[in-house]
């Protein structure tokens, strides 16, 4: 009875904000920091989705999955990626940039 006065758009609609709220929020619901890299031109950096190298450009919308450090001093970013597949990137944190929430 709840959605009876909801129309196909408003359904619609809420489906397509959740999909987004998933890629850029962890599994409790905590907003995911955006961040940039300190980068002057695209870069081949680590992805754990793929097992191997793959491009990442200085401006390109990425997120700070989480702070704790691999051997190597590299944290791990999500990355919605080429058409919305998103992947996940080890980067030295020394080249993020935070550029907090707008």
């Amino acid at each position: 009875m709840d959605d009876l006065y909801e129309t196909e758009w408003d359904k619609t609609l809420e489906k397509f904000y959740m999909k987004l709220f998933k890629h850029i929020c962890d599994g409790k619901n905590k907003m995911l920091q955006p961040i940039h890299l300190n980068i002057e031109e695209k870069q081949q950096f680590y992805s754990k989705s793929d097992k191997k190298m793959l491009d990442l450009g200085p401006t390109w919308k990425m997120y700070l999955v989480s702070e704790t450090k691999d051997d190597k001093d590299r944290v791990l970013v999500y990355a919605p990626y080429l058409f919305q597949q998103g992947q996940l990137f080890l980067i030295p944190e020394e080249l993020i940039i935070r550029i907090g929430y707008n």
